[in-house]
């Protein structure tokens, strides 16, 4: 298992990333960078679900997420993207937990 923060130097998908690509309905992915040397994969469905994975570079995570055959993004320039990640925050929704104050 890779701990979190260390990058995936291999193309294949791990495996909670094709779990979850083939369980959830319309998943897309957001490639961002994280670090100096590592770019982040957000896998993220219609739902607002996600999972994520760190890998050595943007060419890894595109083709990690071709194997997948889903769509990705460069960065969180896509509203819609934002929106679905954005869907499951119940604190923004009137009448949702408060934060402390």
């Amino acid at each position: 298992m890779v701990r979190y923060g260390e990058a995936m130097a291999v193309t294949t998908p791990p495996g909670h990333l094709r779990q979850f690509a083939l369980l959830r309905n319309d998943v897309e992915a957001v490639i961002q960078r994280c670090g100096r040397d590592t770019v982040d994969c957000v896998l993220v469905d219609v739902e607002g679900n996600w999972t994520r994975a760190v890998f050595p570079s943007r060419e890894v995570a595109e083709a990690v997420c071709r194997d997948l055959e889903i769509p990705y993004h460069d960065g969180w320039t896509d509203a819609r993207m934002v929106q679905r990640m954005n869907r499951r925050d119940h604190w923004g929704e009137p009448g949702g937990q408060r934060r402390a104050l």
